[in-house]
């Protein structure tokens, strides 16, 4: 599971490095287009990060589920 959170926490940062310029530049030129394979790579880096983010919690969830069961018993 810290695999996971760490393959997450590096996703942001080139999800990060492709918006700030797309930003900046589209708040200093306000005719320019963001590239297509600019958007393609970040909506690709926000799905891995969204499907980690939920096998992180559902692993979270089973763990606490076999926690609670031997607690119980």
């Amino acid at each position: 599971m810290e695999k996971l959170g760490l393959l997450r926490l590096f996703l942001c940062l080139p999800l990060i490095a492709l918006i700030i310029p797309n930003i900046t530049e589209a708040l200093i030129n306000p005719n320019y287009e963001v590239p297509l394979i600019y958007v393609i790579a970040g909506a690709a880096l926000v799905a891995v990060i969204g499907i980690c983010t939920v096998v992180i919690y559902y692993l979270q969830k089973q763990v606490l589920k076999v926690q609670y069961q031997r607690h119980k018993n």
